[in-house]
């Protein structure tokens, strides 16, 4: 991971998919990068594009990442980015920096994610731990950084998710009261309601220069999936491929859903404009702001990679 080699050989692909080709110098941003599957995408698009903003919550990992990175990758600007997603103070300042820095961003990799613990555990801002860091935070941050995403020549939001998310069929705050409450259950129901949203957002960004996808990686080896079953998964270089498929592939209108590097049907749920309402109200709620791509007209999306 991250060799010469292996970089050269992403680099072309990612030409021949046109990553390269808008002519605007590509800046990208990683959520949980210093770990996982996170980091892995990192050292794949430190080969790519020109700025590489790599998030995470430890300042002394982010650290040794860039550290990594930058003489690996001497053509691109490493630039760490700290912030607690379990605070949506900490999501707000780290947008603010980099709207105060950047004039617009080409990817954003929506990674970070937690499993959670039992028991049910709350955020400073009242939010179940798992809702907020997988969902609420990563809307948050779009939302944020909307403009700067819209100002791209082409921009790609990659949402990560997983099909455990099937098994989930209703959203709340609280995902389930602290009596039933179980870690697994509030996992899916994040990933659920990250799917739903990115139904939502790759309609909203029909017709645009901006495209949203969300994409199960596949049963990966992680310390994330560790906490959440025993089994064991496969190795994290083939999600991180996959990662960068997804956010360097063409897409065709209403292709959102991803399983590795396969456009899949997604569950009808996730395309039930009450469901995305229902959700976006919810969201709103918590936020305590409006979602800037909530009242976008519905229409044909149009492919820019």
């Amino acid at each position: 991971m991250g060799s010469a080699e292996n970089n050269s050989v992403t680099r072309g692909r990612s030409e021949r998919r046109g990553i390269t080709s808008t002519g605007q110098r590509l800046l990208a941003l990683v959520t949980g990068a210093t770990d996982g599957i996170g980091e892995a995408v990192s050292h794949r698009l430190a080969g790519i594009v020109d700025t590489l903003l790599v998030h995470g919550k430890s300042a002394s990992l982010l650290s040794a990442l860039a550290a990594e990175l930058a003489p690996a990758h001497p053509g691109t600007s490493i630039v760490p980015v700290l912030a607690d997603l379990r605070s949506f103070a900490d999501v707000r300042r780290m947008a603010a920096s980099i709207r105060a820095t950047f004039d617009h961003i080409d990817i954003l990799v929506n990674n970070a994610a937690t499993a959670g613990q039992h028991p049910r555990a709350l955020t400073e801002d009242g939010n179940e731990s798992i809702f907020q860091v997988n969902y609420l935070s990563p809307v948050l941050l779009v939302a944020e950084l909307y403009d700067l995403l819209r100002a791209a020549r082409c921009c790609r939001v990659v949402n990560v998710v997983c099909d455990i998310h099937r098994q989930a069929r209703a959203i709340g705050l609280g995902c389930v009261d602290g009596r039933r409450y179980h870690p697994l259950l509030a996992y899916a129901q994040s990933k659920f309601a990250l799917a739903v949203h990115t139904a939502s957002l790759a309609s909203a960004f029909a017709g645009s220069r901006c495209t949203a996808v969300c994409l199960d990686p596949g049963v990966t080896e992680t310390k994330l999936r560790r906490k959440l079953v025993v089994l064991p998964g496969g190795v994290v270089s083939e999600a991180a491929d996959n990662v960068l498929y997804a956010a360097t592939m063409r897409t065709m209108p209403r292709e959102f859903y991803l399983v590795g590097k396969e456009i899949v049907q997604p569950e009808p749920e996730l395309l039930r404009a009450p469901v995305q309402r229902a959700l976006e109200e919810m969201t709103e709620e918590a936020l305590g702001r409006r979602l800037p791509w909530a009242e976008t007209a519905q229409g044909r999306s149009t492919a820019c990679y």
